[in-house]
């Protein structure tokens, strides 16, 4: 009698539990490991400190640009030459004559006085920029932590129906049911892998999981549901930086047409020894008014105007798309909720309805991640 229990409780131990499992999974920990390390999730966070970055960049042009140069130099010139490239960071003066060693110093300052808002409005759209970039992160979270729960559930489902061909199988062989076991076990370990990638886990990574599949009654409404997506689902929010990020883009190109003044100063020291030293100084008001650039600035200003008509358009898209999806999801969370009342009230026992009651089950609390997901709630 001894021998057959031990017998028995080897056959019902499969070796997908039981070989060296080395950590045991949650449904919360997969979720928050999913949100550490899951690649995806990485590099969104990767967008927002990049868009972070620009809206310090942005803060730089209020403030004046303080450039030190210093030049060496030896040169034979019959008149007076600019030294002046792309490479210099300033415009470099050497007088007529030979000179073995000729030395220059310039300290110089520019400083924005008016640029008709452009710094303003840049500084504006990098911070809206930042915003869209946060949401965008924001979306991708919901998205994997959607996934990750449906697989975590169908991994739930697919231990539970071996379980319960493992019941059988222990009482009574059966080729058919042995053959259907090991279909499961086999797409178990491939689901185990999908798992595992979600998460970001390595795929040699020997885990086992423990949860339950619980029914929840959460007499909502459609009405109800789609007041939710229009206010949690960051899809929209997206849309609306959008939009005000090119209706930005259009004031910039418009105040391409406005005067830009500049402050500037400086100071020179010039001079081949010790001893002979010129300075020189000077402190200018520059003004540039744009007058005709062969029409290149309206055709620009034309489209950026075709592009904050396009994001209009794209933002009532998106608003009948996540209408279509919180229908769709409601329609099935209400169909399998009640294929699952009645399967769960049912007292027929074969080992078909209860696989057939676990893929109801599954189908449920899938159809119920799918509408928190498509409402924006996780």
């Amino acid at each position: 009698m001894k021998k057959h229990f031990i017998l028995l409780l080897l056959f019902l131990v499969s070796p997908i539990f039981a070989q060296g499992v080395e950590r045991v999974l949650t449904l919360d920990e997969c979720t928050r490991l999913a949100l550490n390390i899951n690649q995806d999730i990485l590099i969104a966070n990767e967008t927002v400190s990049y868009a972070e970055q620009r809206v310090r960049e942005s803060k730089s042009l209020f403030f004046p640009k303080l450039d030190l140069n210093f030049n060496l130099s030896r040169f034979s010139n019959d008149v007076s030459t600019l030294i002046n490239s792309h490479y210099l960071p300033a415009t470099i003066l050497l007088p007529y004559g030979s000179r073995d060693y000729f030395y220059s110093t310039k300290l110089a300052l520019w400083q924005p006085i008016y640029n008709g808002g452009k710094t303003v409005a840049t500084n504006k759209l990098a911070k809206i920029n930042y915003e869209k970039a946060k949401t965008n992160s924001e979306i991708k979270k919901n998205e994997i932590v959607a996934n990750v729960k449906m697989q975590f559930y169908k991994n739930i489902a697919l231990k539970e129906k071996i379980k319960i061909y493992k019941d059988y199988l222990s009482k009574k062989k059966d080729i058919t049911l042995q053959n259907q076991l090991d279909i499961l076990e086999h797409e178990y370990e491939l689901e185990t892998w999908e798992l595992l990638s979600l998460i970001g886990l390595e795929l040699d990574t020997v885990i086992d999981i423990e949860g339950t599949i619980d029914v929840e009654n959460l007499d909502l409404n459609l009405q109800q549901c789609l007041l939710w997506a229009y206010q949690f689902r960051p899809e929209i929010k997206t849309t609306q930086y959008q939009e005000s990020m090119d209706n930005i883009g259009v004031n910039l190109i418009t105040m391409e047409k406005l005067p830009t003044i500049m402050l500037g100063a400086a100071y020179d020291w010039l001079g081949d020894n010790e001893e002979n030293w010129e300075r020189d100084w000077y402190v200018t008001l520059n003004i540039n008014l744009p007058l005709f650039e062969g029409g290149a600035l309206f055709s620009r200003l034309k489209q950026k105007k075709i592009q904050a008509r396009q994001a209009s358009i794209e933002r009532a898209k998106i608003e009948d798309k996540i209408k279509l999806e919180v229908r769709k999801a409601f329609s099935e969370y209400n169909f399998w909720y009640t294929k699952l009342i009645k399967a769960e009230e049912s007292n027929i026992k074969s080992v078909e309805h209860e696989i057939l009651k676990e893929d109801i089950r599954y189908n449920y609390i899938k159809s119920l991640t799918e509408l928190w997901k498509v409402m924006g709630k996780q």
